[in-house]
């Protein structure tokens, strides 16, 4: 199999995953932060620098956590050793899904 074939797809992948890992952070960042910036405890500019310090951290600190119980606990990745176009098409469209 060779892997050149389905660069698009990996590629197509990354920049799914970037606009929801992007958009989530934004939902999340505005449940957290709303009321305080709107009552004026916070400043916009502090609500996003500490957002971005703590969102970054908590996705290097944990991401690898999530993606390990994706292959473990949700999907047996050994059942695609022969057909991995599959599971990667499966993969990009659940991600275009998601939203």
């Amino acid at each position: 199999m060779a892997m050149d074939e389905y660069l698009w797809m990996v590629i197509l992948g990354f920049i799914i995953a970037f606009i929801l890992a992007f958009s989530v952070g934004a939902n999340d960042v505005a449940n957290s932060f709303g009321t305080a910036v709107g009552s004026g405890v916070v400043t916009l500019r502090q609500a996003c620098i500490l957002a971005s310090i703590f969102e970054t951290t908590g996705s290097v600190l944990l991401g690898a956590k999530v993606g390990e119980t994706i292959r473990k606990g949700i999907i047996d990745v050994n059942l695609y050793n022969e057909t991995v176009e599959t599971l990667m098409a499966g993969e990009v469209s659940a991600m275009v899904g998601v939203r």
